[in-house]
């Protein structure tokens, strides 16, 4: 798959495109929300959370914004592959924590029909889209769109290397979470604990940030990296809002808990490093080049 981030010929159908613009638009009330006001997840959410927790909810779920917004705008399959791989195993994971816990849902109700049939949708379409694009079935872009032009990307020297160390790192502890659930508590962060159910829903977010740096390692096209770039900004500025804002109920009682308190610090520095990393534009490149 990664061998068609330079193609970047086809685009995103334009249902698509409008489902995946409300599901963003969707999430930024929700994220803005608890990251907040933590006291409204008792109307949002199928269970309660301790006030980090909630917040750091928030910071996540504000990273599919960028994600889907810029997918939606850029329109270029290459600009979209890591993002909706990003999301798609978000979604999956949600999916299987909320089934392992299923009793803890009100059956029929509004906040449960969200959670399973709308993550269920966004599952299908982001799922439609990323395998469409990978068997080349997607539609041509249009002539003349934005980011038409391959951008031939080469990380700096250590940043492949980083960023596949970071993403075996999340990765693994996204494992834990999910399969440990409630004796992961050593490595969490909120004084206000950690229930299995809170636990496998962390998991989603670590495993979708491994997988997305692992790509973003692997590409070679600055329209693939981005996407995910903005993303990680944003994760970075928000979870470290919520750091702030409930510091007094900050623990890290493990090395492995000390970690996950410096993912937003660490994640908005490697936005940034890929932010600076774009590769300069033909017209840039032809003034440097000597006479």
């Amino acid at each position: 798959m990664t061998a068609r981030l330079g193609q970047g010929d086809m685009r995103l159908p334009d249902w698509a495109r409008l489902v995946i613009l409300a599901s963003a638009v969707m999430q930024v009330g929700f994220g803005a929300t608890l990251l907040i006001d933590p006291g409204a997840i008792g109307e949002l959410w199928p269970w309660t959370l301790p006030p980090l927790s909630t917040r750091l909810l928030g910071a996540s779920a504000l990273v599919s914004v960028p994600l889907g917004l810029l997918a939606v705008w850029v329109n270029r399959f290459v600009a979209a592959m890591i993002p909706l791989a990003m999301m798609i195993t978000y979604r999956v994971l949600q999916l299987v924590a909320g089934l392992i816990h299923v009793d803890r849902f009100e059956a029929f109700s509004l906040t449960t029909l969200n959670y399973f049939g709308g993550g269920a949708l966004m599952l299908a379409v982001y799922g439609y889209c990323l395998w469409a694009g990978a068997a080349g079935r997607l539609p041509e872009a249009r002539p003349g769109a934005r980011w038409g032009k391959a951008a031939p990307w080469l990380a700096p020297p250590a940043m492949p290397a980083v960023l596949t160390v970071l993403a075996l790192v999340y990765a693994l502890l996204g494992l834990w979470f999910l399969f440990a659930g409630g004796n992961a508590a050593g490595f969490w962060i909120d004084a206000g604990g950690l229930t299995p159910l809170t636990a496998r829903l962390f998991s989603s977010p670590l495993i979708g940030l491994g997988l997305g740096l692992y790509l973003c390692s692997r590409a070679s096209d600055w329209r693939a990296v981005m996407t995910p770039a903005v993303g990680l900004l944003t994760i970075g500025v928000a979870g470290t809002v919520a750091l702030v804002l409930e510091r007094s109920a900050l623990v890290t009682p493990t090395p492995v808990a000390w970690l996950i308190a410096a993912t937003p610090p660490v994640l908005l520095l490697l936005g940034v490093w890929l932010i600076a990393a774009r590769p300069p534009s033909e017209e840039k490149a032809r003034v440097r080049l000597p006479g």
